[in-house]
């Protein structure tokens, strides 16, 4: 994800960057950042030069800025200190390491020490929830956070210390014969020479001499394997629906873990990058793709630097670039760093970003399947989705669907956050019991509380009264149970939350990261955070019920992209299981 040498000029770094892709103008964003990396902001000055570098107007260049979060036209400070105050955090009691960051600092969120040197902003979820609460110093990762631990680090930022990335291994289980999780607990596992010891590429370089196409389509397709992110498609169907022509074809792999309560493609990314690099390779042989985007959120830094790592080794191993392994197939593998926008999760919000362009999602058909990244034929499929690949092509079928269920077939990432004794991520069979899931892999509630809900799939996901928890975690049982799966990030509350207080949180962040483009959502988003915000100031009314969920209604399948009934459904489910709490709000 490296915007270029700080060595170099700026006209090499985007010569560099326009190499990879197939219009000039889809490395604004990643050159925009390297601009804000060398003048520590973007001025109307870089914007002009940016602009004449890939031959576009100046506007073009600064709607990206923006619209994209992580750029700035104000100084940021040499260090920026990222703060998330999204669900898992707020649970944690973030708000008071937020005052005394700000104590500690002299400023308030959203500026700079008067020197420079430090800027404190809150930021919405970093991807890092299992860890929670957490920061991002500069491009290093601090989970955990406590007093002590906040005040130890302002006082070695105001020495000129360095301070050491404490981003630990987040706690996960051991399954036999892992899909996923395998090299998770192995030392240096990111590494190649540790990867290829534990059988990494040997069977891409099977699959790649003695498989045709269809042949891996189809066993993908047998296997049930579904999409991981959230929608779970059936992904050989997905594969198929490209075209089987020639020309340029795209394979891009979504890294824009965004989805408050969720935290596996970090994982994998951390853990095991190879075997996501193994998958892309499989995949792109099936597809037809001689080049592959890994769209990687920018918060992402030490992932991000590992994933980059793993990428080039593979490409000395020759197993990426031209003709791979004696093969005759040429795959190029780029990273390429998302904005902050949470919307760009959405696949066509993807690749409108991936182009250059503000995320804002296409409409449906025609599908990226056929029209895609440039117009050409492109696959979007998650990171989790992409990594199973190598398992199911050397274990077969029949070893994939033994696990899980008939519909939900194979193992998932469940990531469990919140107020549990060991948060982390866990690969599992699909259909666990979420009742197993809290209490025996995260072992229980924290110490004297006792469960009051669950968001079983992710923040936009219906919620769960403490008594509704004894459901299977697959996709046919969760929505029988009237919620949904999603990206299997389960969200823990005791008895401590107040309702109303959570639902707050999490509607700022859909105001937040609506797009703007659909009227429902970038005006209901907002309304429904001032709302919340206002009832649980003390100022709620009568009719504020009412009014929510007529707005959640007006939201919901009234728009391009889900964003806007990802933010209704959190809002009906919660006054629908908790009225009283809403109720006891108005005066």
């Amino acid at each position: 994800m490296s915007e270029g040498n700080g060595n170099c000029s700026l006209v090499e770094v985007a010569d560099g960057l326009k190499a990879k892709y197939e219009q000039p103008r889809a490395a604004l964003v990643p050159l925009l950042f390297a601009v804000q990396t060398r003048d520590g902001r973007v001025t109307d000055e870089a914007e002009q030069e940016i602009a004449d570098l890939l031959q576009i107007d100046t506007e073009q260049v600064h709607e990206a800025v923006t619209f994209y979060p992580l750029l700035s036209e104000k100084p940021l400070g040499k260090i920026l200190i990222q703060v998330c105050h999204n669900i898992s955090c707020s649970l944690l009691g973030v708000e008071p390491l937020i005052d005394v960051l700000e104590n500690e600092l002299g400023i308030k969120a959203g500026e700079v020490t008067p020197d420079g040197e430090i800027g404190l902003r809150r930021s919405e979820c970093l991807g890092c929830c299992c860890d929670a609460p957490m920061m991002l110093v500069g491009e290093k990762f601090f989970g955990n956070l406590t007093e002590e631990k906040v005040k130890d680090v302002v006082a070695k930022l105001k020495a000129g210390e360095e301070v050491v990335n404490d981003s630990p291994l987040t706690p996960t289980n051991e399954i036999e014969n892992p899909a996923l999780s395998g090299n998770f607990k192995v030392p240096n596992a990111s590494s190649i020479k540790v990867a290829e010891a534990r059988g990494a590429y040997q069977i891409a370089k099977k699959v790649l001499k003695e498989m045709s196409p269809e042949e891996i389509t189809n066993q993908v397709k047998a296997s049930g394997l579904r999409g991981q992110g959230g929608a779970g498609f059936p992904t050989g169907l997905k594969w198929s629906f490209v075209p089987k022509t020639d020309g340029q074809k795209y394979l891009t792999v979504n890294c824009d873990e965004s989805e408050p309560g969720t935290c596996k493609d970090r994982e994998i990314l951390r853990r095991d990058p190879h075997k996501l690099i193994e998958g892309i390779i499989i995949a792109s042989k099936a597809i037809g793709v001689t080049k592959s985007y890994i769209y990687i959120r920018r918060e992402f830094y030490e992932p991000a630097q590992i994933l980059d790592r793993a990428i080039q080794e593979a490409y000395d191993s020759g197993y990426l670039g031209k003709d791979i392994l004696g093969t005759g197939m040429d795959l190029d593998v780029y990273t390429h760093p998302g904005g902050g926008a949470y919307i760009c999760g959405e696949e066509t919000g993807l690749i409108q970003s991936l182009e250059g362009r503000k995320g804002w999602p296409r409409i449906k058909p025609p599908f990226p399947a056929v029209q895609g990244l440039f117009w050409k034929p492109t696959v979007v499929n998650n990171v989790e989705t992409i990594s199973n690949v190598p398992f199911i092509m050397e274990k077969g079928v029949e070893a994939y669907r033994s696990r899980g269920t008939e519909k939900s077939p194979g193992t998932k990432l469940f990531g469990v956050s919140g107020h549990v004794k060991r948060p982390g991520v866990y690969e599992l069979p699909m259909g666990v019991p979420l009742r197993d899931l809290i209490f025996g892999y995260a072992d229980g509630i924290r110490e004297g509380h006792s469960l009051k809900a669950v968001i079983p799939g992710g923040s936009s996901v219906p919620i769960l009264k403490a008594e509704e928890i004894d459901v299977n975690m697959d996709f046919e049982s969760t929505a029988e149970a009237g919620t949904m799966l999603g990206s299997g990030g389960a969200i823990v509350m005791d008895e401590t939350v107040k309702i109303p207080e959570a639902l707050e949180v999490l509607s700022r962040f859909y105001a937040h990261e609506s797009c703007g483009q659909c009227t429902p959502c970038r005006e209901g988003g907002i309304w429904i955070y001032k709302i919340l915000h206002r009832m649980n100031s003390g100022l709620g009314r009568k009719g504020d019920i009412e009014l929510l969920l007529d707005l959640a209604a007006n939201m919901d399948g009234t728009t391009i992209c889900p964003l806007a009934a990802a933010a209704a459904w959190p809002v009906q489910s919660a006054i629908k299981k908790f009225p009283e709490e809403f109720e006891a709000l108005l005066y």
